[in-house]
C-alpha cells in the first residue's frame, strides 16, 4: 500500500542535492528510497540561503519553511544551530496547518531528532495522522566530556532525559540509530511503552559509495600513505586527537598525509594543533566536501579514521566500509555495532592520540590485515547495510503504526 509520508528535519539538502552531515543525510536516504518503493515523500526542513522554498530533488519533494527569516540566517550544514532548530519548532507549532501541509493528506508524521520530532508529534496530532520518531544517537552519556562547562552539561541531560521519553509517549514508535542509548531510554519509561522502542542502524547509499569509483583529479599523485578523515569539525567528532597522534605515523612513514575533509567550530583549535605539532606539510584541511564527492577523496585513501568521542551508527563508517577500505575508528557502542565489534576494522580507545596512531601503523605495515578488514567490511554493509535493506525495515515501522492507529 503506497504511503503518503512527511519526513521533518531542520535540515536537509539545497537545490543542487548537496548535504552538510549525517542526520539530514539519513533523512535525504530514506525519502528516495521510499519515493523508488512507490511511497510519496514530503520533507519538511528549515529555509536555506539562495534557494527555492519547494523544489524536487529524484522523487522527493522538499518544503522549506521560515519564520522572519530566522531559521534562513541560522543555516549551518556543518553545524546543528539550537536557533534553527527552535525557530523551526516555533514556525511549526504556530503556524496554520495549511501553511505547513498544504492540501496533503499525510498517513505519516516522521520527525528526526528532537526538535522536529516535537513538530512531527504536533502536526500528526493535529492531521489525526500516525507519528514516528527517529533519535540519531545521543550526547548523554557523554556531555561531560565534550562541554568543560558543568552547568551546561547538567541543563543538556536533563533536557533528553525529560524530551525523549516525552516523544515515547506521544509517538507510535520510536527508531533509534544505535542499541545503547535505546536501552537507555528503555529504563527511563513504562514497561508497556517499551514495545514502542526499536533498533534500525544506519544505512549507506551502494551506488554513490563503491570501490570502482575513480579518486578527485585534484589530489593529484600524492606519495606516501594518505590518511582521510570526514567529520563534522565539532567536539564529539575527536578530530583534534587524530592531529595530536599523527606525528607519531610520520616518524615511521615520513611521506604520509593526512586530509581532513570538514568544517566546523573546531576548525582553529585543530589548524593551532596541527602548527604545535609541526606537521603543517603533512595535513590539509579540506574543508566542507558536499557528500556526493566525498566519494571521490575517498577512493585515493589508504586508510579512513573515525576518532569519535560518540557516535550512532557511523555513516562515516559504513561509507568507508562500502568503498572498501581499511578503517581506524574509536571503540564506542555505535561503532561496534556495525563494524562486528572489530571484525571488520580496528578499534582503539577513543581520546588517545598514541592508539590512534599504533591502529594507524598496525594497517600500513600490514597490507595483508589491511585487505582482510577492508573485504570484510564492503561484504558486511552489502548484506546488512544498504538503503534499500534500511528503507524496508522502516516501511514496516510504518504499516504496523498504521495498524495500531
Amino acid at each position: 500500500m503506497p504511503l503518503n509520508i512527511a519526513m521533518l528535519f531542520e535540515l536537509g539538502p539545497d537545490d543542487n542535492g548537496r548535504i552538510g552531515g549525517g542526520v539530514e543525510l539519513h533523512a535525504t536516504n530514506l525519502s528516495k528510497e521510499l519515493t523508488k518503493r512507490g511511497h510519496k515523500v514530503t520533507y519538511i526542513t528549515g529555509a536555506v540561503p539562495n534557494c527555492d522554498n519547494e523544489t524536487i530533488i529524484e522523487g522527493v519533494k522538499y518544503k522549506r519553511i521560515d519564520f522572519c527569516s530566522f531559521i534562513r540566517k541560522a543555516y549551518n550544514p556543518q553545524h546543528l544551530n539550537f536557533s534553527r532548530q527552535l525557530f523551526f519548532l516555533i514556525k511549526n507549532r504556530i503556524s496554520s496547518l495549511n501553511r505547513i501541509v498544504g492540501n496533503e493528506d499525510f498517513d505519516i508524521f516522521h520527525g528526526h531528532v528532537y526538535s522536529s520530532g516535537l513538530s512531527a508529534s504536533h502536526l500528526a496530532r493535529k492531521t489525526k495522522s500516525a507519528f514516528v520518531n527517529t533519535v540519531h544517537g545521543s550526547y548523554y552519556k557523554y556531555w561531560d566530556q565534550i562541554t568543560k562547562n558543568r552547568l551546561s552539561s547538567s541543563i543538556y541531560k536533563l533536557m533528553e532525559r525529560q524530551i525523549v521519553p516525552f516523544l515515547v509517549k506521544k509517538c507510535k514508535y520510536q527508531i533509534h540509530t544505535d542499541y545503547d542509548f535505546a536501552e537507555l531510554v528503555k529504563g527511563w519509561i513504562k514497561p508497556r511503552m517499551k514495545s514502542k522502542i526499536t533498533t534500525i542502524l544506519n544505512g549507506v547509499d551502494v551506488k554513490r559509495f563503491n570501490p570502482q569509483i575513480k579518486k578527485n583529479s585534484e589530489l593529484g599523485n600524492e606519495k606516501g600513505p594518505l590518511i582521510i578523515t570526514t567529520r563534522r569539525l565539532v567536539t564529539k567528532n575527536g578530530v583534534i586527537y587524530l592531529v595530536k597522534g599523527f606525528k607519531e605515523v610520520l616518524k615511521k612513514f615520513p611521506n604520509a598525509k593526512l586530509f581532513i575533509i570538514g568544517d566546523g567550530p573546531e576548525k582553529e583549535r585543530i589548524r593551532k594543533e596541527i602548527q604545535t605539532q609541526k606537521i603543517k606539510t603533512s595535513t590539509r584541511l579540506i574543508g566542507m566536501i558536499p557528500n556526493n564527492e566525498i566519494p571521490t577523496y575517498l577512493a585515493a585513501a589508504d586508510i579512513v579514521v573515525v576518532p569519535s568521542i560518540v557516535e550512532a551508527s557511523s555513516i562515516s563508517v559504513l561509507e568507508a566500509m562500502a568503498m572498501k577500505l581499511p578503517i581506524v575508528a574509536s571503540d564506542i557502542p555505535g561503532i561496534r555495532e556495525i563494524t562486528n565489534f572489530g571484525e571488520n576494522c580496528v578499534l582503539v580507545p577513543s581520546k588517545d592520540p598514541k592508539s590512534i596512531a599504533e591502529g594507524i601503523l598496525r594497517l600500513l605495515n600490514s597490507k595483508e590485515e589491511s585487505e582482510k578488514l577492508a573485504n570484510s567490511g564492503y561484504q558486511e554493509v552489502l548484506q546488512n547495510y544498504t538503503w534499500e535493506k534500511k528503507a524496508k525495515e522502516i516501511e514496516q515501522i510504518y504499516y504496523n503504526a498504521l495498524d495500531g492507529k
